[in-house]
């Protein structure tokens, strides 16, 4: 299912390969990254399936996977299919985009910059007080912040007219931010960008003073 095929305001997680990624199919598929390429020896069907998907833009992976698990699903539920392509995938992380959506709308995305990148969310939010800092907010060229730090692993995209109300809650603000339809922005999908943000480790604690500590 592709983002733009969704209708309810509710949360979406979709996958895709960066758009500098190129996947060579065979019965060794090959990818080529800006790091180089990656060789894949005799992949499974699942894995082939969902790069193949990825590679056309956000996906949701639970139509590679029946009942694939969303990121706060605890390992010990996850099915015996969904498993076997997340062990897949995870040599990848440093070439997978993840993306959240509300409903027909991209919100944010979490892009791997760095060959080191690994990718993921907490199932449940850390404890303590965590929030973006101003300076890590940058502006992209549709003017959507960026938010981002020299050196690390991964930039953060929030898209859309619902960017600015989440980029509130992501630096530490608080009330019931409403979207230009005046219907509030989901608790669930608050708390998912939170936790893509810390796996992107772009949060940051608070000290006693209420600044950011990098």
């Amino acid at each position: 299912m592709r983002i733009d095929r969704l209708a309810a305001r509710e949360l979406g997680e979709f996958w895709s390969l960066r758009e500098d990624v190129m996947v060579l199919f065979g019965q060794n598929t090959v990818l080529r990254t800006p790091w180089g390429e990656l060789r894949l020896e005799r992949p499974g069907p699942l894995l082939r399936e969902a790069l193949h998907r990825m590679q056309l833009g956000p996906v949701s992976l639970g139509n590679v996977v029946p009942g694939f698990p969303g990121y706060d699903v605890p390992e010990g539920e996850w099915n015996g299919a969904s498993r076997q392509l997340l062990r897949a995938l995870s040599p990848l992380q440093h070439v997978i985009v993840r993306h959240l959506a509300i409903g027909a709308s991209p919100l944010l995305s979490v892009v791997p910059i760095s060959p080191r990148a690994r990718f993921r969310p907490p199932s449940v939010a850390p404890g303590g007080e965590l929030r973006v800092p101003k300076e890590a907010v940058l502006r992209g060229p549709g003017r959507d912040p960026v938010i981002a730090y020299e050196g690390g692993d991964h930039r953060v995209e929030l898209h859309g007219p619902d960017a600015p109300r989440l980029l509130v809650h992501l630096q530490g603000g608080k009330g019931d931010f409403q979207s230009p339809l005046d219907v509030p922005l989901p608790q669930a999908v608050v708390r998912a960008a939170r936790a893509y943000a810390v796996a992107a480790g772009v949060l940051s604690a608070v000290d006693l003073n209420g600044a950011a500590r990098l």
